[in-house]
């Protein structure tokens, strides 16, 4: 049951990195871009500079909150898929014990956590 959990919480991960690698190329992609020609918007030189070093601003604080809101919904995934498998890990341990206070076994389990 472990590994279905895991092999759930991959698949999950898998397309959401894909979509936020795609969502970072975007922004990478169109912020370039619209500090390249930031010259079409403007004729002075001093406004041509400035549009242009907002487009980068711009374009690297999108890239890290892309990277942030990926990171926090990666480790939302991760933990509960951890969560989740520790539960199911507790309860087949508890299901396969089978023992009563007086067993001889009762020890040895105690001692071990």
């Amino acid at each position: 049951m472990k590994i279905v959990i895991w092999l759930l919480a991959l698949l999950i991960i898998v397309p959401w990195t894909g979509g936020a690698w795609l969502s970072w190329a975007l922004v990478d992609v169109s912020g370039n871009w619209l500090s390249g020609n930031a010259d079409m918007l403007a004729m002075e030189p001093q406004m041509v500079e400035s549009l242009s070093w907002l487009a980068r601003a711009m374009s690297g604080t999108g890239e890290a909150i892309i990277f942030v809101i990926w990171a926090v919904g990666t480790a939302i995934v991760a933990g509960l898929a951890w969560a989740l498998s520790r539960l199911v890990d507790r309860d087949r341990r508890k299901k396969t014990l089978n023992w009563h206070p007086d067993d001889p076994r009762a020890a040895a389990v105690q001692q071990s956590r």
